[in-house]
């Protein structure tokens, strides 16, 4: 009897794991995260699997240069505003998929929006940024910044972080909505996470499903 149960909790154990381990699918690629060729503007993701290609990491770096094209020799060098930077490799991260759910919303920590947003207030306000005006009517498909831009000051146009991040989303994600999140499952760049939380999403996912399934067979 005792084998038999045993023999239950490992299938069960096994079919758990296996649940999560399901490839999950990058938003920019539509394809599980792998290690990419070299990505110059996105280097955190060089050493491990990443939901983008070199194309898409060129992309966020265009449209970064784009943001502070126009700010002037007194604000513009290509080390400012590094956590925008790192919003906009978001879709580079493979664990994008894991923290966004079926409605396409991707859950930001709160930690994190209070550095892009309320830490970088005295500079939005002394350098601003610059933000791409919209096309004409069939002209949609253009990219950012071809149709002009205008340079705004981020706190007298946006009343939160979360909006003016929905309002500079990274590219390739114009289709999805950035909401705040204070859980231990949402996304900040990876030198925020920390090294305590050795125990990965999808394990701690797993274990869960585990815990789950061991309370009917006990």
């Amino acid at each position: 009897m005792g084998a038999t149960r045993a023999a239950q909790i490992l299938l069960v154990a096994r079919a758990a794991f296996a649940l999560h381990d399901e490839n999950p699918e990058c938003a920019l690629t539509a394809a599980p995260p792998k290690r990419p060729r070299y990505l110059k503007f996105c280097q955190d993701y060089n050493n491990e699997a990443a939901c983008c290609i070199p194309g898409h990491d060129l992309e966020n770096q265009i449209q970064f240069e784009n943001l502070i094209e126009g700010l002037g020799p007194g604000c513009k060098n290509p080390m400012m505003y590094p956590n925008i930077r790192y919003f906009y490799c978001l879709g580079c991260d493979p664990d994008q998929p894991t923290y966004t759910d079926e409605d396409d919303n991707v859950r930001i920590c709160e930690d994190f929006i209070t550095k892009l947003w309320d830490d970088y207030r005295p500079q939005y306000e002394e350098c601003g940024v610059m933000r791409s005006n919209e096309c004409p009517e069939g002209f949609d498909d253009f990219d950012p910044y071809t149709c002009g831009d205008d340079l705004i000051i981020p706190p007298h146009e946006y009343a939160s972080g979360v909006e003016f991040m929905n309002a500079f989303k990274p590219p390739g994600m114009d289709d999805f909505n950035f909401i705040s999140d204070n859980s231990s499952s949402c996304w900040k760049p990876a030198f925020m996470r920390s090294s305590a939380a050795g125990l990965s999403s999808s394990a701690t996912v797993g274990v869960m499903l585990l815990g789950a399934a061991l309370r009917r067979l006990l």
